[in-house]
């Protein structure tokens, strides 16, 4: 009897960590205000990312480049994290141990075209040289990486921007712990021949090689994040920090700084190990570590404006369990990329697609959910291991944890160029985020980190009108194995379950009354290619005024030219020598136009290309989308200052994301712009650009371009 109603009541525990509580449906009030005139962000186009292995045997299985491309993935990192360190891109084979891989590099850029996500590469820098070695003539690990750049962006054309020397090279026992392979190291604890500041000097070399090959690729260096182990540590042979040691020697050749977060580590390390109100109150700490960072890089680098990525995250450190596979997981990874997003930063890479079954994490019954194994994957690989002597299996292979789906649910919230506006919440356990669209739709995510409370939750906004008819709700509820969307609720009010994430989507309503009529716009700052323009601000009776709409007017047609959130914009993309009219409209939240402005008359300076130009149009193509990389070769004898290329489209393809320029597209016309730091190009010189496409019946290459609106020859 007593063995059976110990049954009965497991049964029953198990069920209640499934089922949220009957007390769950009385509802909790919440309020959640959002100012949707109030920019907090811009979502980047490589932020939802997510990382690859050599090692994931599932990575070319034929349901993975969907999956992905379902869950927004817009980067894929390759070949691995500590693998990394380990890798002869090559031959394909482990340094160390001489084993095969699973997936080599061509199959990782096949997936990349599938998907339509950008590349970043981790390339071996701590057995690089024993890489390099093998080679005949030998090489140096640096050499051997610039191999890398020219086979994948030369030869073959496969676009990848983004690439960084080494993976957590402070894990080669410089502070003790000792997990990432570096030759540099001599044996011992603690060695004082390969800490940070020979990682700084070796990835000069390592930068040097690489841009010598492609100067369009952004490198980045390995870097700890603020507060977690090993920030702030030192040692005889290091006394400075390893940020501090490796920014004060690379200065500005940082072209962005790459950081791993893990916010809970398992019991065998830190006990008692992992709680799920930990987990989710963990994000809190991003702000802090981004405010850290940046100002360090502003000490070291001259600037604020090198990029963060955060190329690793998941919940726990090391030994994953039960949590990596449940609901609160997916919870979690909502509020981790949009905690980095909100700070700035502009990719956040989830360890990782496939990894494999660990029995051997944290499975208590103190963690919410009925798993007894863990995964760092967001999709299964079909693995078994034996607890207490039984096996216990994964489900089939590609099969999402919730963790996808959260990641789905994500994309769905969040598109590159959306506007991550303010939203803030009454209750302590709802988490509230809100972004608007160029159309002007709103759409805001409510987590819900309580498992037990149901809430119910006024929405009041601010610089938005929302329709009258119900908006359109998806949510991710526990077991997390999919998300429903239906019609449901008002867009004052929205009931969540425990344990939910909840997007509500809205589409804008109509008010009656429009802005006032800006001011006159004034010109100043004109170039050759560009104009700066204010103008006074609009008000409205319904609210905050949205954004303004800056059109250039010929005859009869207006053609909008920036659509800026404040009263002034910079007009770029401009064609030397030309007369142009611009003025402006404001407009609301709900879409409405004020009347236009008065109108000013601007004409750009002259512009040359003295001695000549060439471009090299290297495309890389995949049904349905395509990478280009451009490089624009100065062939006079005087430099330029600043650069506008045009060219137009053969085919029907569509410009989506820009690196190393503005880029815009009317028709098949696309004019591409220098950014603040690349528009000098001496005599003799190039530099390089690039972005990702869509087409659908032809993608030809275009044949003829201009520089500062002089022919150029194609190479």
């Amino acid at each position: 009897m007593a063995a059976s109603l110990a049954v009965v009541l497991s049964a029953l525990g198990a069920w209640a960590r499934m089922v949220p509580s009957a007390s769950a449906a009385t509802g909790v009030a919440a309020s959640v205000s959002v100012n949707a005139a109030q920019s907090v962000a811009t979502v980047p186009a490589a932020a939802l990312g997510i990382n690859g292995s050599v090692y994931d045997a599932n990575l070319t299985d034929a349901a993975v480049p969907g999956l992905l491309k379902a869950a927004g993935t817009s980067l894929i990192r390759f070949p691995g994290g500590t693998s990394s360190d380990s890798y002869n891109w090559k031959n394909n084979t482990d340094v160390v141990s001489g084993q095969t891989q699973a997936v080599n590099f061509d199959q990782y850029a096949t997936l990349l075209g599938q998907t339509g996500a950008q590349g970043m590469i981790t390339v071996n820098y701590g057995t690089g040289d024993a890489a390099g070695a093998t080679q005949s003539p030998a090489e140096s690990g640096a050499q051997f990486a610039a191999d890398w750049v020219r086979y994948a962006n030369v030869t073959h054309h496969y676009g990848i921007k983004y690439w960084e020397i080494g993976n957590e090279i402070y894990g080669n026992g410089t502070y003790g712990a000792n997990w990432e392979p570096d030759k540099h190291c001599a044996s011992g604890t603690n060695p004082t021949n390969c800490g940070p500041a020979v990682y700084a000097q070796n990835v000069k070399a390592y930068i040097a090689a690489m841009k010598a090959v492609d100067p369009s690729i952004v490198v980045g260096v390995v870097l700890t994040a603020p507060g977690n182990w090993p920030d702030g540590v030192t040692n005889a042979g290091s006394p400075q920090t390893w940020n501090q040691t490796v920014l004060s020697a690379l200065g500005n050749q940082v072209g962005f700084a790459d950081v791993h977060w893990y916010p809970q580590n398992p019991s065998t390390v830190t006990p008692p190990g992992p709680t799920d109100a930990g987990l989710l109150s963990d994000t809190s700490q991003i702000p802090t570590m981004v405010t850290s960072l940046r100002s360090l890089l502003s000490q070291y680098t001259g600037g604020t404006g090198t990029p963060i990525m955060v190329t690793e995250t998941n919940s726990v450190s090391s030994n994953p369990g039960k949590q990596t596979v449940g609901i609160v997981n997916a919870l979690y990874l909502e509020q981790d990329y949009l905690g980095w997003i909100a700070s700035g930063v502009s990719s956040i890479d989830w360890w990782q697609i496939h990894n494999n079954l660990v029995t051997t994490g944290d499975n208590g019954s103190s963690l919410y959910g009925t798993a007894n194994y863990g995964d760092y994957g967001v999709l299964s690989d079909a693995t078994c291991g034996l607890i207490n002597g039984s096996q216990v299996c994964e489900p089939a292979a590609d099969t999402p944890f919730p963790s996808y789906y959260g990641m789905q649910l994500l994309s769905q919230f969040i598109h590159p160029g959306d506007t991550l506006v303010s939203a803030s919440s009454s209750q302590s356990l709802v988490q509230s985020y809100a972004v608007k669209a160029a159309d002007g739709t709103l759409r805001v995510l409510l987590v819900n980190d309580d498992p037990s409370t149901t809430y119910t939750v006024g929405l009041n906004y601010s610089g938005f009108t929302p329709a009258t008819s119900a908006p359109t709700v998806s949510t991710l509820a526990p077991p997390g194995t999919g998300i429903t969307t239906a019609a449901s609720g008002t867009a004052g009010s929205q009931s969540i379950a425990p344990y939910t994430a909840t997007l509500v989507t809205l589409q804008p309503g109509t008010a009656t009354t429009p802005p006032t009529t800006p001011g006159t716009p004034v010109a100043s700052g004109v170039t050759s290619n560009s104009v700066n323009l204010s103008w006074t601000a609009s008000t409205s009776s319904t609210g905050t005024v949205a954004g303004y709409d800056v059109v250039s007017v010929t005859g009869t047609t207006e053609t909008v030219a920036a659509s800026p959130t404040s009263n002034s914009a910079t007009i770029s993309g401009l064609t030397p020598s030309t007369a142009y009219t611009f003025a402006v409209y404001a407009k609301d939240s709900a879409g409405n136009r004020s009347a236009r402005s008065g109108t000013v008359a601007v004409t750009t300076a002259s512009g040359s290309t003295p001695g000549g130009c060439k471009v090299t149009y290297a495309p890389n193509s995949w049904t349905g989308g395509f990478t280009a990389n451009v490089t624009l070769a100065n062939t006079g004898t005087s430099t330029w200052n600043g650069w506008t290329v045009t060219w137009t489209w053969p085919g029907d393809q569509k410009v989506t994301s820009p690196w190393n320029a503005a880029v815009t597209q009317s028709g098949t016309s696309v004019t591409a712009t220098n950014l603040s730091y690349n528009g000098t190009v001496a005599a003799g010189g190039s530099t390089s650009f690039g972005f990702q496409g869509t087409w659908s019946a032809n993608n030809a290459s275009p044949t003829a371009f201009t520089v500062n609106g002089a022919a150029c020859s194609v190479g």
